[in-house]
C-alpha cells in the first residue's frame, strides 16, 4: 500500500524513466583555523526543469518545458488507465489508487498516485478527499490535483476539485453545479475564477453519484462550441475500463488540456470508482 509520500514511492508504469539527480558534493572539512571574510549565500532557488523529450511526426526534439503539463499540447486525445494491486482484493479498505496517463500511441505521459489517510478511505470510499500526484518521464511533479470532501445527504452536495502547478500555484477548478436532470460541471481559471469550459454529462441520469452506467459519455464545450469530451469505456485488450479524453479543439492551450484532466480524474472518482 502507497504511504503519504506517495510521490517518492511511486511504482513506474515501464515506459516511464526516473531521471538521476546528481550525487550531492561532500561537505568540505577543514582542519585548520580559518578567517571567514564574506557571508554564506543561499542557494535555494527553484532549480530549472529537466529537459523533457517530446516525439513529433517529424522526429524527435527536446525542448524545456515551462511547465509540466506542456506535454498535454498538440495531443488528439490521452487514455488514464487505472492499476490495480492484489491488496484490493484481499481487504476491505481500498489502496491509494495509482494510474497511468497515455497518448494515443500508448506511451505514457504521466504517473498518477492519489495520497490519502486509510480512515477517509474506509469511511467515505470513493467519495474522500485526496491529492493526486501527476509526474512526468522526468520523475518531476507536473500538476497536483485536490479534492476536499464535501458532506452532504444523498451526495447532493457539489464537489470540487482544484489543479494546482509546482511550486505551488492554483492553475483552476472543477466545480460541480447542482442539477437534477443531468450531470453539469464547470471549468474555472484559477487567475479571474471564471468559467471557460461547461461539462455535460448523460441526460436524465439525475444529479446522483450512483445513477450512471459505466460506459458514459460527456460533453465539454464552450461559447456554444464543442471543444471536447469524455468518456468511459471497457478496454478489451486490457480487460479493463478507461477514462478516455478527446480533444475536439485542436487550438485549446496546455493549460486548458491540463483542466480537463483534472476533470476527467474528478468524474473517475464520483462516477466510476467503486463507492465502498
Amino acid at each position: 500500500m502507497l504511504q503519504n509520500d506517495a510521490v517518492r514511492t511511486l511504482q513506474y508504469d515501464s515506459e516511464i524513466r526516473v531521471a538521476q539527480s546528481p550525487n550531492p558534493t561532500e561537505p568540505r572539512v577543514y582542519d585548520s583555523q580559518i578567517s571567514i571574510t564574506s557571508q554564506p549565500r543561499s542557494t535555494t532557488t527553484e532549480p530549472a526543469r529537466i529537459p523533457l523529450p517530446i516525439s513529433t511526426v517529424a522526429g524527435s526534439r527536446t525542448f524545456i518545458p515551462l511547465a509540466g503539463y506542456d506535454c498535454l499540447a498538440d495531443l488528439p486525445s490521452v487514455h488514464i488507465e487505472q492499476t490495480f494491486e492484489l491488496n484490493d482484493s484481499l481487504t476491505a479498505v481500498s489502496s491509494e489508487n495509482r494510474y497511468v496517463v497515455r497518448s494515443p500511441l500508448g506511451d505514457a505521459i504521466f504517473a498518477a498516485s492519489e495520497s490519502s489517510t486509510e480512515g477517509n478511505r474506509m469511511i467515505w470510499g470513493a467519495g474522500r478527499p485526496f491529492q493526486m500526484h501527476l509526474l512526468d518521464k522526468t520523475h518531476q511533479e507536473a500538476l497536483v490535483f485536490r479534492k476536499k470532501l464535501a458532506m452532504g445527504a444523498f451526495c447532493c452536495q457539489p464537489k470540487s476539485l482544484e489543479i494546482w502547478i509546482p511550486p505551488g500555484n492554483v492553475l483552476g477548478r472543477v466545480v460541480q453545479s447542482p442539477t437534477f436532470t443531468q450531470p453539469e460541471f464547470y471549468i474555472e481559471d484559477g487567475a479571474t475564477n471564471q468559467p471557460v469550459f461547461c461539462i455535460e454529462g448523460p441526460s436524465n441520469s439525475g444529479f446522483c453519484c450512483f445513477c450512471l452506467p459505466k460506459e458514459s459519455f460527456f460533453k465539454i464545450h464552450s461559447g456554444g462550441d464543442l471543444r471536447a469530451s469524455i468518456d468511459h469505456k471497457w478496454l478489451a485488450s486490457k480487460s479493463q475500463y478507461t477514462t478516455n479524453i478527446y480533444f475536439s479543439d485542436v487550438k485549446l492551450t496546455a493549460k486548458e488540456r491540463a483542466l480537463i484532466l483534472g476533470a476527467a480524474f474528478l468524474l473517475e472518482y464520483m462516477y466510476f470508482q467503486k463507492r465502498f
